[in-house]
């Protein structure tokens, strides 16, 4: 069996190898049609800063590794303009024909230059790969490059906003939505856009670059944005090129359509990685996502089916996760967005605590927004924090893929000790406060209807902390005054407490509840008021 391989990259590479862990005796080749093989695109925009300093510590292996270790024929420069489904035959630029039994398409994605005018000038640059990244480190310190401006705030744009801001330049970053890092919700990423200005970092949000000239980037409302060098990271699309040639089905998304076992339309040609389009297992909709740990197990199950072990894929649950000036963001699920999009029913709650137990140094708050169904169904978690992130987004991400429920949240077993946790965790206390949302324990009301409706909010933390920062129209009563003045809070509207990370507005929320005031509140927010304000 003869099995070729477009593309050397994550998805092309893994097939191969672990094709070859299966199977001795099969002929594999590998078409790569750059000089490149093997680079992790994940980690240029860290070359690129010099945290990774040497450009070989991000390539996988050399085409001579892949010979002598593997016995796996890797073609570098050799594209493929052409696939005879028919005959088996692809035609390659400049090169004789090449046979194969089975094919796989490996060709991922790729950052393309939106087309306005301007986008071609010699100092507007894109992430694609090692020479890329070379030739923007030239022309920054040739030219003395102050101001970067980076198109795209997503995780690659960010990243290479961090990587300027490390060796010292401005940074000018245009968004067309409104908010940073689409996957999460606007009021999430708040604290982050005020970490970046924090950093000096000038955010254009809901705005987009229509035209480059003479040193300036024209927005749609007519502003003027003087940069010296501008790097594209407004998105990625797949690179079907070749399948729409050889009538290889697509998606809605646009991505290639395959079964279970990674198969196209063609039961001979299969696809993996971020060329491929999936299906959301909550929202139900078609997407394309570019995720290292996905393309590697779709990569598994083609090599595995190309040794007659049938492995089905499994429902795909997103996550991602990004570290951005000494923030961790990460998300798993559907975001409030998405479910409205699918007419999904669904609520939501904000959760500020602790990575782990507060006497120890390395103790620092972590938000938590968790979403979820009338039916306790978990939807969704997106988390910012410095520390504690990722190992609890890829628990829920597991609870999300088994369909759990708030219930199983709150009695999710993490494992403790000081350093690392809190003997009742984040994502525990994130189930109960859900659960009792859902069962009216808890009042929540909504910190974006607070300039809608008249309530008596009051802040229940330290005078000193109230008159340095409070939320408009709020009252002062320190949490430990709640029971003396009874008295003072009405029967007549709704009362919402708040403070700082929720636990003494929870103490007063009780106090009021227990005396007979049914219309206590808690305010639902994401906001650190001390800070975020």
């Amino acid at each position: 069996m003869k099995v070729v391989i477009i593309g050397g990259g994550l998805a092309g590479i893994s097939v191969a190898t672990h094709l070859r862990r299966r199977n001795e005796n099969s002929e594999i080749v590998i078409l790569e049609k750059n000089n490149e093989f093997a680079v992790s695109a994940s980690a240029l925009p860290y070359l690129l800063s010099g945290t990774i300093s040497k450009p070989e510590d991000i390539i996988g292996a050399t085409v001579n590794q892949m010979k002598q270790i593997f016995k796996i024929d890797v073609k570098l420069n050799h594209e493929v303009i052409d696939i005879d489904r028919k005959n088996k035959i692809l035609t390659l630029e400049g090169k004789p024909p090449l046979s194969y039994d089975k094919l796989v398409l490996a060709t991922g994605a790729s950052q393309l230059r939106p087309d306005i005018e301007g986008i071609l000038a010699d100092n507007i640059f894109t992430i694609r790969d090692l020479r890329s990244i070379d030739t923007i480190k030239t022309y920054y310190e040739a030219v003395g490059a102050k101001k970067i401006l980076i198109l795209g705030a997503g995780n690659i744009g960010l990243n290479t906003a961090e990587a300027f801001a490390s060796i010292g330049a401005e940074i000018l970053v245009v968004e067309k939505e409104s908010h940073i890092i689409p996957y999460l919700d606007p009021e999430m990423t708040r604290r982050i856009e005020n970490r970046l200005q924090n950093f000096d970092v000038k955010l254009y949000l809901g705005k987009q670059v229509v035209g480059f000239r003479d040193g300036f980037a024209r927005l749609g409302n007519g502003a003027r944005i003087k940069y010296d060098l501008a790097v594209i990271t407004t998105g990625v699309r797949p690179d079907v090129k070749l399948p729409i040639m050889a009538d290889i089905n697509l998606g809605q998304s646009g991505g290639i359509l395959v079964n279970n076992y990674m198969q196209t339309n063609d039961p001979d040609i299969f696809a993996a990685g971020a060329n491929v389009e999936f299906i959301n297992s909550i929202t139900g909709f078609s997407e394309r996502w570019t995720n290292a740990p996905l393309t590697v197990m779709q990569a598994n199950i083609v090599a595995e089916f190309l040794c007659g072990n049938k492995i089905s894929s499994e429902e795909v649950v997103p996550c991602d996760i990004i570290k951005i000036f000494g923030y961790t963001v990460a998300m798993t699920g559907a975001n409030e967005n998405q479910l409205t999009k699918a007419k999904i029913s669904h609520k939501h709650i904000y959760l500020q605590q602790n990575n782990c137990d507060i006497y120890m140094p390395q103790s620092q708050p972590m938000l938590f927004k968790l979403i979820f169904a009338p039916d306790g169904t978990i939807l969704g978690l997106q988390g910012i924090g410095t520390q504690g992130i990722d190992a609890r987004i890829n628990i829920v991400a597991e609870l999300i893929k088994k369909k759990a429920s708030i219930f199983d949240l709150s009695r999710v077993l993490i494992a403790y000790a000081p350093p690392f946790s809190m003997p009742k965790d984040a994502l525990n206390n994130l189930g109960n406060l859900a659960l009792s949302c859902l069962n009216g324990k808890i009042q929540y009301f909504d910190v974006q209807n607070l300039s809608l409706e008249d309530v008596f909010l009051v802040d229940v933390r330290q005078q000193k902390s109230f008159e340095k920062r409070h939320l408009p129209n709020a009252i002062n009563f320190p949490i430990q005054t709640i029971r003396d003045n009874l008295s003072s809070f009405p029967h007549d509207k709704k009362i919402v407490f708040y403070c700082n990370q929720g636990y003494g507005a929870y103490l007063a929320y009780c106090i009021l509840r227990n005396r007979g005031f049914k219309n206590a509140y808690l305010l639902n927010t994401p906001y650190d008021i001390s800070f975020d304000l």
